[in-house]
């Protein structure tokens, strides 16, 4: 008897989600082209990602920097230990611009974020999504494919099935049962624990909050950067076509690695009003030269090559950040006019 879609789909589910409940076991099948050859790379960076020849010897200037991370970690430690005197504080607040110490980032996240409290709330609601995602997601098959190129430069991400690809996909899969969007092929690769539900917003069917978010980016380049607005429309560049990615992925692959855990730490503690203002301020320091560009070149660096263009330190970068969001709170263009309310979430 002939199967239909249905079996099918679920007969897939199920074996994917074997995969990933056995793990990196011995005679595992893994198609060669998943299980990358990475005996090649010589050196693993601060942040765990490979590469392919020795990394150079560090300057100055980061050494410089690696002393100031010492400093700043025995402040955060201190910090951390009495959180509940330095929340809300001015000087939490100006420890996490200055940028949390990578070794305190995933502790103080949880603390600006309240973790514990909403674990507390939510008991075993993870797990039970888990189950629920092995009988009804039907985004299973996308889920994994998002899985096997995530990060794969990565020391946590590089074996097939190993367990951070393990523990990623079942975060995604219990999210897509939690979230009915296919949210994942649009996030899945920022898998840094940067906590999905703090962008959910703009996750809802039709995406009405990404599109409010774009014209009020439209607003303020009219406003604040009208010649590059004229340009941009000259060349018929839909600031769509690049904001999409920026306010959906806070910025990953589109600004320098170590910014972008920066902005994470501020978006964290600040809220939406750090991607209307990073947006502004990503095309005020790149201006002259785009007004220069052609709609190819226009695409080509705003999606794909402006994360290697900044010519200035992440301090320098973060100042001017701090500077836009300024000058759009004292305009009162921090953030767009709130859209409907609506029920963003509900449990199958």
């Amino acid at each position: 008897m002939k199967k239909d879609i249905d079996t099918l789909i679920a007969e897939e589910r199920a074996e994917i989600i074997k995969k990933y409940e056995k793990g990196r076991q011995e005679g595992v099948h893994i198609n060669p082209w998943e299980d990358a050859d990475y005996s090649i790379y010589k050196v693993t960076d601060r942040f765990g990602f490979l590469h392919e020849e020795e990394l150079p010897t560090p300057t100055a200037a980061e050494d410089k920097y690696k002393l100031q991370e010492v400093e700043r970690e025995e402040k955060w430690v201190k910090m951390v230990k009495k959180w509940d005197k330095y929340r809300n504080s001015e000087k939490m607040m100006k420890r996490v611009y200055k940028g949390i110490p990578l070794k305190l980032r995933g502790q103080a996240w949880a603390l600006l974020l309240d973790v514990e409290k909403v674990k507390e709330a939510n008991c075993r609601k993870y797990e039970k999504m888990k189950e629920q995602a092995k009988k009804y997601s039907t985004e299973i098959k996308q889920i994994d494919l998002d899985v096997n190129r995530t990060f794969r430069n990565h020391i946590m991400f590089m074996e097939r099935f190993g367990v951070k690809q393990q523990a990623l996909f079942h975060v995604l899969a219990a999210y897509s049962v939690y979230n009915t969007v296919r949210v994942h092929s649009v996030i899945g690769d920022t898998s840094l624990c940067l906590p999905l539900w703090i962008l959910k917003g703009f996750f809802i069917p039709g995406f009405p909050k990404l599109q409010r978010f774009q014209v009020h980016h439209d607003q303020i380049l009219s406003k604040l950067l009208p010649k590059l607005r004229k340009h941009l429309d000259k060349e018929q560049m839909s600031t769509g076509i690049y904001t999409t990615k920026w306010f959906l992925q806070c910025f990953i692959d589109r600004t320098p690695f170590t910014l972008t855990l920066r902005l994470w730490d501020i978006y964290i503690l600040e809220g939406e009003k750090v991607l209307t203002a990073m947006a502004y301020t990503l095309l005020k320091l790149h201006k002259k030269h785009l007004l220069k560009m052609s709609l190819e070149d226009l695409r080509e660096f705003l999606q794909e090559r402006i994360a290697s263009s900044f010519s200035m330190s992440d301090d320098a970068v973060i100042e001017h950040l701090q500077l836009s969001m300024s000058e759009l709170r004292r305009m009162k263009l921090d953030l767009p006019a709130p859209g409907k309310r609506q029920n963003v979430f509900s449990c199958k």
